[in-house]
């Protein structure tokens, strides 16, 4: 018996090849193993991923059952008695079987990595972080009207018709994600992992190239380079333009030992601790200056710890004379919109400083590719040397990153950060 692909789908007998695509990515996401842990879950993934591949394929679309009239089920009948037709449904079947389970293994690894790289655990953090915080929203939305009432004048209280219906909005959102509030998935680095990361180490042959002489017996550093191959570029509409870069991507995976694991973890903390610190505690009129006070810091502060542990710096390679001039000029211009006094010591920022970010962010990539033209190849030289594997990569035209807007300024200061 044939199954109902597109009841499985959950889509129409005539969906086209983008409702089709969009089904199985809907539901692939809601029955993925990883994510729904019911006990069909895997088999589940399997069968949708079969249907879609069969419904995608043009030839089984064509052997598709008719239900119009009399006349046309009758010839389906004739289909199914043809043994060719039974031969390519079977064929069909098999492959969407091998592909479904190929599917799951990728997304599986792929899930697995992410889980590693430790984002999935930022992005539970911050949805914990914004769930504590919507309900002290809450709580003030609900509670203003009272309280206005109550302290200032009773008309107040009408205020409750614009803070309660956005209050009901929000309680309703918690009410209804009350099992999983403030859990809303599972942390891959927890205690027992986080231990294994700085006492478990590995057995190898290979040196560390962050500390002289040590075994890499520890996580090694990955870093991952690019090189454009092509742009595409796609036209909607009237003034509607889509870009879309076509990269080749290399990874290597440079040796490090416990000790430089340790140290480059530690940096990491210390440069998010001094940035949090500056934010919320200097006492600094620009707040601006207190993120760029905090980076210069963190930074100082990682340098003597580096210098002291005798380690290698595990984010030199984005040291460039084109970073060191982009941060020099940006900071120049931030720097002519800026208010100093030293008696008490205070940094003011004008308002035009707003428009200076946001052209930081935007052109910034332009900057990086005229400095690139102006002094020719040496002004992409890195300041420091590097892992043979990373210089070779350098040198035959890889980079870290694309010189696309915002990417060009947020990525480089992630890496910094995060390593």
């Amino acid at each position: 018996m044939i199954k109902d692909y597109y009841s499985i789908l959950e889509i129409a007998n005539n969906a086209s090849k983008s409702e089709i695509r969009r089904a199985y990515r809907r539901l692939a996401k809601k029955y993925h193993p990883d994510v729904n842990k019911a006990n069909d879950a895997h088999e589940r993934f399997i069968e949708i991923t079969e249907a879609y591949e069969i419904l995608i394929n043009q030839s089984y679309r064509f052997y598709k059952t008719p239900t119009v009239t009399t006349t046309d089920e009758w010839r389906d009948a004739e289909y199914r008695k043809n043994q060719e037709y039974e031969k390519f449904r079977q064929e069909a079947r098999e492959k969407a079987q091998r592909q479904a389970k190929m599917r799951y293994e990728e997304f599986h690894q792929q899930n697995e990595v992410f889980q590693k790289s430790g984002f999935n655990d930022l992005i539970l953090l911050f949805k914990i972080s914004t769930r504590i915080l919507a309900i002290f929203i809450f709580l003030l939305l609900f509670l203003l009207p009272v309280y206005a009432a109550f302290f200032f004048d009773w008309t107040g209280i009408f205020i409750l018709f614009i803070t309660w219906p956005f209050a009901g909005i929000i309680g309703w959102n918690i009410f209804d994600n009350r099992k999983s509030y403030f859990l809303p998935g599972k942390f891959y680095y927890g205690p027992n992992e986080i231990k294994k990361l700085f006492v478990e180490t590995s057995t190898t042959d290979k040196l560390c190239y962050f500390c002289k002489s040590k075994p890499a017996n520890s996580k090694p550093l990955k870093i991952e380079f690019l090189k454009l191959k092509d742009i595409k570029l796609r036209i909607d509409g009237f003034r509607q333009y889509r870009a879309n870069y076509i990269n080749e991507k290399a990874t290597i995976l440079v040796p490090r030992s416990r000790k430089a694991f340790i140290v480059h973890t530690s940096n990491t903390i210390i440069k998010v601790g001094a940035i949090l610190s500056c934010m919320l505690f200097l006492d600094i009129s620009s707040f601006l200056w207190r993120i760029i006070i905090g980076i210069v810091s963190g930074g100082i502060i990682s340098v003597i710890v580096l210098i002291i542990c005798r380690t290698k710096s595990n984010v030199s390679f984005l040291y460039n004379f084109n970073l060191i001039l982009r941060v020099g000029i940006w900071l120049l211009l931030i720097f002519n919109l800026s208010t100093f006094s030293f008696d008490p010591f205070n940094i003011r920022t004008s308002d035009f400083v707003y428009f200076a970010v946001t052209a930081i962010i935007i052109f910034d990539c332009i900057l990086m590719q005229l400095i690139d033209l102006i002094p020719g190849k040496y002004i992409s030289k890195l300041l420091i040397s590097q892992y043979s594997e990373v210089k070779k990569q350098l040198d035959s035209g890889y980079r870290v990153y694309n010189d696309i807007p915002v990417f060009s300024v947020i990525y480089p200061l992630f890496k910094w950060i995060f390593g």
